[in-house]
């Protein structure tokens, strides 16, 4: 069972976007008030730099026989998302320019709309799974803990990534940067992860799936 999201809404928060940027380690970073003037004139140009999408894929036992990491798993949900490139480009563009301050406060945003992206797959999973009566746990990408970043691959080998615009390198790296891939697994031992637990760990705000208030 597939499932792509070509569309997605996103909701962009800006004190994620200034936590993520007090936590980078740069020799000079600039006052919270020109950071929050610099993230307010990229929101005029974020419309046209994101392209979020992303797909989903239920896969049985005997598909996950192909990865050992799953051994003895009877089913997982595999995940890949995106905003495509254009806001890695831009970025480009301005350190290139020499606009650093530009360049580091979109490459946080980006940074956050594939997080939100990610977020936005994550709940479609649980709340298809929860219709069928099944628990899920939390996300987990290949190259964390224990899964090699060699997984990527096997991510990849079942979810057709070109239908989102998304490839992987031969350094199991993926294309465009802001994408995000991951797994989930699934059954009944999952159960007692709630909605509202579910809930505590979006960063969509406004999410209309929401179980519990922001």
């Amino acid at each position: 069972m597939l499932k792509i999201f070509k569309k997605i809404d996103l909701t962009i928060d800006d004190e994620e976007i200034l936590r993520l940027l007090v936590h980078q380690k740069r020799k000079e970073k600039p006052s919270k008030t020109k950071v929050s003037n610099l993230i307010e004139e990229a929101k005029i140009i974020l419309r046209d730099l994101l392209q979020p999408q992303g797909m989903f894929k239920i896969v049985d036992k005997k598909v996950l026989q192909a990865e050992p990491y799953f051994k003895g798993q009877d089913k997982i949900a595999l995940a890949l998302c995106t905003i495509g490139d254009e806001l890695e480009n831009k970025v480009s563009e301005f350190n290139q320019k020499g606009e650093l301050a530009r360049a580091v406060v979109l490459d946080a945003i980006g940074s956050v709309a594939a997080e939100n992206t990610a977020d936005f797959i994550n709940l479609q999973i649980c709340e298809w799974c929860q219709k069928r009566g099944w628990g899920t746990s939390q996300r987990f990408s290949p190259g964390y803990g224990n899964w090699s970043l060699e997984g990527q691959k096997f991510i990849f080998s079942l979810l057709p990534a070109e239908r989102i615009k998304v490839r992987l390198n031969q350094s199991c790296m993926m294309i465009p940067i802001k994408t995000v891939s991951f797994a989930i697994k699934i059954g009944e031992e999952f159960v007692s992860l709630s909605k509202k637990r579910i809930c505590e760990i979006c960063n969509l705000k406004n999410c209309p799936y929401r179980r519990q208030k922001a």
